[in-house]
């Protein structure tokens, strides 16, 4: 990893979080609980608390943040992805054309990488992935692919948040030593 551009993504947090924080406020009157959606999959597959807690805002488009305005111009090739969703902590945007439920299936998936690292290491690590790979193969989206794959197939692992918990601690690990300054 480039030191110049560990530098210029740490200096990115603070209007990364600043931007994340008004935009989801901006949103909260529209957002609901995931646990007012219909689908019992879901239910099977994570806590009633966490469905209960986490929300969901339905928009026209997805927005992702505007990493050119943050020092980050190597990151906004994300934009010309066909978005279905983005995550923000607890909170997810979807496509009002695309709700099905094994969309939210992935991005409750984010949701639980967000809470097991934080945001400043979340985001971090998204913006590592991005940096070095594509969208599709950055590791937090390759792990909620897949998960997301064996939902739709009916083969998901036992004890599904420890495997995402234990899957986004060993993606840290690896990440940590590349993105924070030595101890």
């Amino acid at each position: 990893m480039q030191p110049e551009l560990v530098e210029r993504l740490h200096a990115a947090l603070p209007q990364a979080r600043a931007w994340i924080a008004e935009f989801v406020a901006a949103h909260a009157e529209r957002a609901r609980p995931v646990s007012t959606y219909p689908w019992q999959r879901l239910r099977e597959c994570y806590p009633a608390e966490l469905l209960e807690r986490v929300r969901v805002v339905p928009v026209d488009a997805v927005v992702f943040p505007p990493v050119e305005e943050f020092g980050l111009p190597e990151l906004a090739g994300i934009r010309e992805q066909q978005l279905f969703g983005i995550t923000f902590q607890d909170t997810f945007f979807v496509r009002k054309d695309r709700q099905f439920e094994a969309l939210f299936f992935h991005e409750l998936v984010h949701v639980v990488q967000w809470e097991r690292l934080g945001s400043d290491r979340f985001l971090l690590a998204y913006a590592v992935g991005l940096a070095t790979t594509t969208y599709e193969n950055s590791p937090l989206e390759r792990m909620a692919y897949s998960l997301q794959q064996r939902f739709e197939f009916g083969t998901l692992p036992d004890r599904l948040l420890d495997v995402i918990e234990t899957a986004t601690d060993d993606l840290w690990n690896y990440y940590a030593p590349q993105v924070l300054p030595p101890s």
